[in-house]
C-alpha cells in the first residue's frame, strides 16, 4: 500500500473516530448555505436534499422558500447559478442532484444485464447492507450516516463492489469496516458487528462482510455511511427505494 493511500485511509478513520457534536452557545440569527447549480438539477431535487423532506408538499414548500430567497419568479435555474439556500447549513454534495429516473444518478457501477435481448440499467449503485428500521437519519443528532435497528445474528453485506481498506476497531464505533469503491466512494459499516473480512479483501456487492452480534439483547443496531471524496453523503440519496419511499 503506497503512502498516499495510507494517508487517505488514516484521514477517513480520523473522520469517523474524531467526530463530535458541537453545541452553539448562541442562537444563529441567520442560517443559510450556498449551492452552485450543476447540469440537470432542478429546484425540487435541491429542496429535497437540503431540507431532507420526503413529503411532496413539504418539498414544494422548500422550493418556494428557495425562490423567495433568490428573487426567482419561476423555477427556471441554470448551470453555474449560485443559489442561497435558507434555513440550513448542509453543504453541497459533490454529485449532481438529479432525478432518480436519470441514469446519471448511479454515479458508478452502472450494469447492463441482458435477458431475452432486453437491457436493464440498474437504478442504484448501492444496496442496503442489512434489513432493518432506520432509528436515526442522516444529520439527526450530528449523525454522519444512518443507524439501522437490526435482528441479532443478521448478516451484513457489502453495499457495492470494492476493496476492504480498514477492518478493525475505531474509537467512536468500535468494530468498523471501511470499503473503497470506484470513483473515490467509501462505505462504512460499524457498531454491534462481528467482522468477517480483513484488510485487502476484494468484495462483490452482496458479499457477507460481517454478522450482527447475538447475545441476550433482542435488538441491536449498525451504523452505515457513504463518503465521497471525504464528504459525508446522505445514504438515502443512493440506496434503492423501499415500499415506494426512500429509506423505508
Amino acid at each position: 500500500m503506497n503512502l498516499f493511500k495510507k494517508l487517505e485511509i488514516s484521514f477517513l478513520i480520523f473522520l469517523i473516530s474524531g467526530c463530535t457534536i458541537s453545541v452553539a452557545t448562541k442562537p444563529q440569527k441567520e442560517i443559510y448555505t450556498y449551492h452552485i447549480v450543476k447540469k440537470g438539477e432542478n429546484l425540487f431535487r435541491i429542496s429535497k436534499y437540503y431540507y431532507e423532506e420526503e413529503n411532496v408538499e413539504k418539498i414544494k414548500e422548500g422550493v418556494e422558500k428557495i425562490k423567495k430567497a433568490n428573487n426567482l419568479k419561476d423555477e427556471n435555474i441554470y448551470e453555474g447559478q449560485k443559489l442561497l439556500i435558507p434555513d440550513t447549513k448542509k453543504t453541497q454534495p459533490s454529485y449532481a442532484l438529479l432525478p432518480p429516473s436519470d441514469p446519471k444518478i448511479t454515479q458508478f457501477s452502472i450494469e447492463e444485464k441482458k435477458d431475452k435481448n432486453i437491457s436493464i440499467i440498474k437504478e442504484s449503485p448501492f444496496i442496503w447492507p442489512v434489513e432493518g428500521k432506520i432509528i436515526c437519519k442522516f444529520g439527526e443528532l450530528g449523525n454522519k450516516g444512518i443507524d439501522l435497528m437490526v435482528e441479532p445474528g443478521s448478516y451484513v453485506v457489502s453495499s457495492a463492489d470494492g476493496e476492504v481498506v480498514f477492518s478493525g476497531k475505531t474509537k467512536k464505533y468500535d468494530e468498523t469496516i471501511i470499503i473503497k469503491h470506484p470513483f473515490n466512494f467509501y462505505t462504512v459499516y460499524a457498531h454491534d458487528i462481528d467482522i468477517k473480512v480483513k484488510n485487502g479483501d476484494k468484495v462483490k456487492q452482496g458479499d457477507i462482510i460481517a454478522r450482527v452480534k447475538s447475545g441476550t439483547q433482542k435488538k441491536r443496531y449498525i451504523h452505515f455511511e457513504i463518503i465521497k471524496e471525504n464528504t459525508y453523503i446522505n445514504p438515502l440519496e443512493y440506496l434503492p427505494l423501499k415500499n415506494g419511499k426512500t429509506g423505508y
